[in-house]
């Protein structure tokens, strides 16, 4: 049998660029290993995605192959926000090879790799279908639990992480009915005080600056149990580079913003990722905020059935939205639950401090 061949992969300058074809097996195997795990294509990520987020210039991101015969056998990825010190890992190793170390090798590849990027805090996730069976390793941070002899639990506890955080991911079965949502916003509090603002693909303007604060303010705001956390900080600049490699990438970001009408001020936003083109795959429910302070008048669920209702007016083609939450969210679980979500999926938010 042929040595493997670990090397780095170019990340290109755009679709069909040097390094392209690399990407694309990359992606594939990537959302290979995520089906074999949850049963489900809804994690999926498209090479156009994995190329606007490695691609940006505020993320320090690097992938590495592991090669066989010119074959792609596992891979690695760290992203690390420019001037922070806590980096992402993502790595994942074919059947074919598994219990042969190669794992580990890419495991202390992406250590070095991004502790020379200047990370001293790795994170990494683990993705379960199984629900139910015993033993459960329960999160530290309150409600929530993942299977306790999964080998990517094993895995990442033989390397040292320490489970931070449980997520549960939801989907809801599309189209949603619209009597459901019509009585969901008659039984919320009335909020005169606020508006409701949307918007399809880049960020209008005259709200571009106050979004950018929402997005900066999330980073941090949303539950992270015992997990190290770091301030994202977005700008305008931010925003519409998002905006541009979405596009770019076939992405659409269809949002809503809940806006208060005596100050003028963006208080809440949500946001639904889909496809451009109609392939079937779900729609992505990304964040959801609402700011202390304004929390209290069903912004949350208004902002929520805003996008829904406009998600209704699009041929997507999609099944089902998917969206994650810390299990000790309950605020926001609870709204998922009124809405038709449904788990599907437990995920394992794992840590490990790196030595000085």
């Amino acid at each position: 049998m042929s040595e493997i061949e670990i090397r780095e992969l170019t990340i290109p300058d755009a679709v069909g660029a040097d390094g392209w074809d690399e990407l694309v097996g990359y992606a594939d195997l990537s959302n290979q290993l995520i089906h074999d795990e949850i049963g489900s294509p809804d994690l999926d990520e498209r090479p156009e995605q994995i190329l606007a987020r490695a691609g940006s210039p505020y993320t320090i991101s690097r992938i590495f192959g592991a090669y066989r015969d010119d074959r792609l056998v596992g891979f690695g990825e760290f992203d690390l926000e420019r001037g922070q010190q806590v980096a992402w890992l993502w790595a994942g190793v074919s059947r074919s090879e598994r219990g042969t170390g190669l794992g580990s090798q890419l495991a202390d590849l992406l250590t070095a790799a991004a502790r020379a990027a200047g990370a001293r805090t790795l994170q990494a996730g683990s993705f379960h279908a199984d629900l139910d069976t015993e033993p459960r390793l329960a999160s530290p941070a309150g409600p929530g639990t993942i299977p306790a002899q999964a080998a990517t639990v094993r895995f990442l506890q033989v390397l040292g992480f320490r489970l931070g955080q449980v997520e549960v991911m939801s989907g809801l079965p599309l189209p949603v009915s619209d009597d459901l949502l019509s009585a969901l916003v008659d039984d919320a509090r009335p909020a005169g005080d606020y508006e409701l603002i949307g918007w399809v693909g880049t960020t209008p303007d005259d709200l571009i600056d106050a979004y950018a604060r929402l997005r900066t303010v999330v980073s941090t705001a949303v539950p992270s149990g015992e997990l190290t956390e770091e301030v994202q900080v977005w700008d305008a600049d931010r925003v519409r580079d998002r905006d541009r490699r979405n596009a770019a990438a076939g992405v659409v970001t269809q949002t809503t913003v809940a806006r208060h009408r005596p100050s003028g001020d963006l208080v809440a936003f949500t946001t639904l990722t889909r496809p451009a083109v109609t392939d079937g795959r779900a729609v992505m429910q990304g964040y959801t905020m609402v700011l202390p302070e304004h929390r209290g008048h069903n912004l949350g669920v208004r902002i929520k059935i805003n996008n829904l209702r406009a998600l209704a007016g699009v041929d997507h083609g999609a099944a089902r939205v998917i969206t994650g939450n810390a299990g000790e969210n309950e605020a926001m679980l609870r709204i998922n639950r009124a809405l038709g979500f449904r788990p599907f999926v437990v995920a394992g938010m794992w840590e490990k401090q790196l030595a000085d």
